[in-house]
């Protein structure tokens, strides 16, 4: 017997953009004595969990969606395989972590999938609700464009670098 909740998709897409801010956060305290670095993370983690109150907030306004109508990329599995992937990267988050690692998983998070679902999530309520949901928050291109100028400006590995052109 599955006494399990069933799939929220809004919810557990919320939960994973809170273990996003979760590694940011780890970040900046990692970084604590370089005031530049740890200010950087502090903001990618807010946002992050500015994303995932917008993803609350789409769910109180659209209480009554229709499962069936979700993208075949937004499912419980998929939820389950982003969330086990996030998480190994919090565990990597130790103090002996270095700088170029950190941007090395912010990159690896910020090209994954996540944007992608959070765009589609937000339309579930129809285009008006997810235009405005997503000018509640900061765009993913945006901050994109803010990991790759603080990638520039504190790391020196070219290929850190090239990889950061192609967000």
């Amino acid at each position: 017997m599955n006494t399990s909740a069933p799939f929220d998709p809004l919810l557990r897409f919320a939960e994973i953009e809170r273990l996003v801010s979760k590694i940011y956060y780890r970040f900046s305290h990692l970084f604590l004595t370089r005031q530049e670095l740890r200010d950087f993370w502090w903001e990618m983690a807010r946002e992050e969990e500015q994303h995932a109150s917008i993803l609350g907030a789409c769910r109180d306004l659209i209480l009554n969606y229709e499962d069936e109508s979700l993208d075949p990329m937004i499912s419980n599995d998929s939820a389950d395989r982003v969330a086990a992937r996030l998480q190994s990267l919090l565990d990597q988050g130790t103090p002996t972590l270095a700088v170029e690692d950190a941007f090395r998983i912010a990159l690896e998070i910020e090209s994954s999938e996540i944007d992608v679902i959070y765009g589609k999530l937000l339309q579930l309520g129809g285009p008006h609700i997810g235009k405005t949901m997503e000018s509640l928050g900061v765009p993913a291109a945006v901050q994109r464009q803010k990991l790759k100028a603080a990638l520039r400006r504190f790391c020196s590995d070219p290929e850190l670098v090239q990889a950061a052109e192609r967000l």
